[in-house]
């Protein structure tokens, strides 16, 4: 298995030692809750991203355009001429 953290430059034995070492630090008795407490920082982290995502797409949505739509047609008629073409016009 060949996985790595290739921004970080972290492989499999850099993360052997991490383990080790946490392992030691903390003890067998203290790693369960170790373990419930990131994974409740992960999962409240997860649910204000998701949070923060719907709320910018609802905003940007209803900013733009409340029914979904894009409107492209011309700003002016196709038959007006533009100032700088009057002016060559009555030259």
């Amino acid at each position: 298995m060949t996985f790595a953290l290739v921004g970080l430059g972290i492989g499999p034995l850099e993360i052997g030692v991490i383990l080790i070492v946490v392992l030691l630090v903390f003890g067998p008795s203290k790693l369960p809750q170790l373990g419930e407490g990131v994974g409740k920082m992960l999962r409240g982290f997860k649910k204000e991203m998701k949070s923060m995502e719907e709320e910018s797409g609802d905003k940007v949505a209803d900013k733009d355009d409340p029914a979904g739509e894009i409107d492209v047609t011309p700003k002016g008629d196709a038959g007006e001429s533009s100032d700088g073409d009057k002016d060559k016009k009555s030259a």
